[in-house]
């Protein structure tokens, strides 16, 4: 039910605008620009000596709210497309910065590829976009409407975008997936940063059968403030995710024992992987709780 805003004489910020489609756009950035597939980027981690080639980068939007002048939500209609999702249990976009043309996005380049052709970077709506002051989204799948998908369909049935990102059926979905070949004076190496939700159920049962929410939800938040909607670009700053990883993993033998150190980055989301703290950190995320805090996100911004 779309909720209806009175015109009153210099009470509402809104009033004579009339709502139009918008996209918000998202670009991964480092040093300043925007990368994409095939850019090397330089300068990462802890000794700024690392470079790295993006494999695959996505990730979910979800519970998209414009705020305006009055601190009130604007009305948001979200757009259905391949791209994204609308139920009565939360809204989802996939943003999917990367395909599998050219450099480490390649499909040969790392040991574990996972991009995919299409791309799409943007989220898409209609609403009185000029009175919009604040941004306010998840990066992630909402906790019911996993429990929904997981529940009714199987990845192959399941509506797009919700058939790709999943840990596996049967434990719930990841809201961030970047992965990556990397260089280091160390050497080669590739790099896995999976932030998503753990502990949604119980072993042989699917996500969220038996509970309302994961029990480490890991679903950053990002509020930023803008001036209008128009032309808005939100940027993933590499640079900020990956400042306090040192690009060094566990390297393991076929059984899975560690017999020494390799050039990397490992993290799936667990407090005991190398990596986890410093990305969770970046994110916002309190990696013994799964709780989000969005002033300390210091990923996303906007320009």
């Amino acid at each position: 039910m779309k909720r209806f805003v009175p015109c009153l004489l210099l009470a509402c910020a809104a009033c004579g605008e009339d709502p139009r489609d918008f996209a918000l756009r998202f670009a991964a950035v480092s040093n300043g620009a925007e990368v994409a597939c095939g850019t090397s980027i330089t300068g990462l981690g802890s000794a700024g000596n690392a470079t790295a080639q993006l494999a695959d980068l996505r990730f979910y939007v979800s519970n998209m709210t414009l705020t305006g002048e009055d601190d009130e939500p604007i009305d948001l209609n979200i757009i259905i497309n391949e791209f994204q999702y609308n139920a009565l249990e939360g809204h989802v976009a996939l943003i999917d910065l990367t395909d599998t043309s050219t450099g480490a996005c390649d499909t040969g380049a790392i040991a574990f590829p996972e991009g995919t052709t299409r791309v799409n970077d943007a989220f898409t709506a209609r609403a009185k976009v000029d009175s919009v002051r604040k941004i306010s989204f998840d990066v992630g799948v909402p906790q019911a409407l996993m429990r929904k998908v997981i529940a009714a369909t199987s990845e192959e049935g399941a509506p797009s975008p919700l058939r790709e990102m999943y840990w596996s059926w049967a434990s719930g979905y990841r809201h961030l997936v970047m992965n990556a070949q990397v260089e280091t004076p160390n050497g080669s190496g590739e790099g896995y940063v999976h932030v998503g939700s753990r502990d949604c159920g119980s072993a042989g049962q699917k996500a969220l059968s038996d509970r309302d929410t994961c029990g480490f939800i890991n679903t950053p938040r990002v509020e930023l403030e803008v001036n209008g909607v128009g032309n808005r670009v939100i940027d993933l700053n590499l640079d900020v995710l990956l400042a306090d990883v040192d690009f060094v993993v566990p390297l393991r033998d076929e059984t899975m024992t560690v017999i020494g150190e390799a050039p990397g980055i490992e993290c799936h989301s667990a407090p005991s992987q190398p990596d986890c703290g410093a990305v969770f950190a970046s994110l916002g995320v309190d990696i013994a709780t799964g709780a989000s805090d969005a002033s300390a996100n210091q990923v996303f911004s906007v320009r």
